[in-house]
């Protein structure tokens, strides 16, 4: 099944279908988070079980099966999947304890608008809306706080803030200045002990907020011609001419260029701002987070948590442009 969903895995969204069409679409969000965790499938719950080695069938059974010291499994206790092998101290965060983390992070102000997991369980998130609001550029920005878990040891629990430009559902995640948008708690840790920490983290964000609608509305008033943005576009999809790029891939970067002007010129992601720089950068991102091909392994929610390394790229070229 797409976008990293199973037959063992369930979602909700509030008021959207999701890109995948798929998952329980709420007229509301959920008014606890007990409502939150029912709707979205994850009543289920994780245990660690000691791994064991089978020493051979010939065995009486008290001898067959030695136990692997140091190591365990993490089964989903509903289905008996195994999830994934940890560590002794690996502590496992229920989901219901992620919601209660989030909960207790935005206290009254919370409001779930999606969660569910992936994988067959070995990833589940979390997204609510931050009571913080803000208008960048004419358009609004709608802030929220992602939680992502895993089950299979393979991440830690990872809090972070993104800005998401309700006009065309792109996230805007740019590193400005000393703005710090995740937050990370090991799993041999506690995750209710790191609740106030990561409420300074939060609001360190709400400053990010501040900086990142003087950027966008500064953007909003610089106008950008479409020889301006091909040059940009040029700059970060090479035609390939000066290098040893094959015709498939010269193609690949000619469609991705004419896709992303298509954005510019008459795509949702004109906003408030048409033909702005604003308008130029909006359109690069929303294809980098919802058009562009999806690499083998990888997941749209991945993208939410990127670093940005080609967002700020992109806004540094617009930006001189």
């Amino acid at each position: 099944m797409s976008a990293g969903l199973t037959a063992a895995d369930s979602m909700f969204s509030v008021r959207k279908v999701p890109w995948h069409g798929l998952g329980a679409v709420l007229e509301r969000p959920p008014a606890s988070v007990a409502e939150a965790v029912d709707v979205a499938g994850l009543g289920w719950s994780v245990a660690k079980r000691r791994l064991a080695i089978d020493c051979g069938a010939e065995l009486p059974d008290v001898l067959r099966y030695r136990g692997f010291d140091g190591h365990y499994a993490t089964v989903r206790q509903d289905n008996d999947e195994v999830l994934g092998v940890v560590g002794e101290r690996y502590r496992i965060v229920q989901n219901a304890e992620a919601f209660s983390f989030v909960d207790q992070l935005l206290g009254s102000g919370v409001s779930f608008e999606t969660a569910g997991s992936l994988h067959g369980g070995r990833r589940v998130w979390v997204l609510a809306t931050l009571p913080e609001h803000v208008e960048v550029g004419g358009d609004p920005v709608r802030p929220y706080l992602l939680l992502l878990n895993s089950h299979d040891g393979s991440t830690a629990v990872v809090a972070a803030t993104t800005p998401v430009r309700v006009v065309c559902q792109n996230t805007l995640n740019w590193g400005l200045r000393e703005a710090r948008q995740k937050f990370a708690i090991r799993h041999t840790e506690a995750v209710s002990q790191r609740v106030h920490e990561a409420r300074r983290v939060l609001e360190l964000s709400i400053d990010y907020y501040r900086q990142f609608k003087q950027l966008g509305d500064r953007l909003a008033s610089e106008r950008c011609s479409e020889r301006q943005f091909s040059r940009v576009l040029e700059e970060l999809y090479p035609s390939g001419t000066g290098d040893a790029a094959t015709s498939r891939t010269r193609r690949s970067r000619e469609q991705t260029r004419q896709q992303i002007m298509d954005l510019f010129l008459g795509g949702a992601t004109q906003g408030n701002a048409p033909r702005s720089k604003w308008a130029a950068v909006n359109a690069i991102v929303e294809y980098g987070d919802w058009l562009r091909p999806l690499r083998a392994g990888s997941e749209r929610f991945a993208r939410v948590l990127d670093s940005g390394v080609e967002k700020t790229r992109a806004l540094e070229l617009v930006s001189a442009a």
